[in-house]
């Protein structure tokens, strides 16, 4: 079984929940890959090339894979999981469900009209710690992409707090309902996830078989 963690948007895999996990994965002799998602211009990226990046890169030898994915790495998850019957296992934090659509509510119309007047828009990036541009193109093809993409059942633990005011803890919940090898942890927790990642943690082992 092969092991990967894909981050947030505007992220980087130096975020405290990949890097917790990592060690983690390292104090017991196995390797969770972080894969820099931005890949090499993030003004220029876009899901599908995130997709095709992760399927050429990690899902090309046959070995049965466990993601995890933090908010938009969930939502990413659950589409590498749609394409690839390889992924086996998904453990995702705070999933951005609905990614495309949480983007327009927070935007607001105008703004969304207004970045693809002009080509491009700041986003805050989490990892430079810098605001960078972004292409509308991102947003266009990000409207492709569905959490309902995936029809097939798979082992999924998820992490939402109860307090998360990014990603509503109701598109988790509806998740859920819906597909029967789903679990759903609520915290005491904000979109962060960060207060308890020790506890966090046990889960992933059990759920993992470790």
């Amino acid at each position: 079984m092969n092991y990967l963690y894909l981050h947030g948007f505007a992220s980087s895999p130096q975020s405290t929940k990949a890097r917790f996990m990592q060690q983690r994965f390292a104090d017991m002799g196995l390797v969770l890959h972080l894969p820099d998602l931005n890949l090499t211009d993030f003004s220029t990226v876009t899901l599908s090339d995130q997709l095709a990046y992760l399927d050429r890169t990690y899902l090309h030898d046959n070995e049965p894979i466990t993601v995890f994915g933090s908010s938009l790495g969930g939502f990413l998850a659950v589409q590498l999981s749609a394409q690839n019957p390889l992924v086996q296992k998904l453990i995702l934090f705070a999933p951005a469900f609905g990614f495309s659509q949480r983007i327009a509510k927070a935007l607001g119309e105008e703004n969304i009209t207004k970045w693809q007047q002009d080509g491009s828009r700041e986003f805050y990036h989490y990892g430079l710690k810098r605001n960078v541009n972004l292409q509308f193109q991102f947003f266009v093809d990000a409207q492709n992409y569905s959490e309902a993409k995936l029809t097939r059942s798979l082992p999924t633990l998820i992490f939402h707090g109860i307090h998360d005011d990014v990603v509503p803890v109701s598109l988790s919940e509806e998740f859920a309902k819906r597909r029967s090898q789903v679990t759903l942890k609520l915290l005491d927790d904000d979109h962060a996830l960060g207060k308890d990642l020790d506890s966090i943690w046990q889960d992933t082992k059990h759920f993992c078989g470790f």
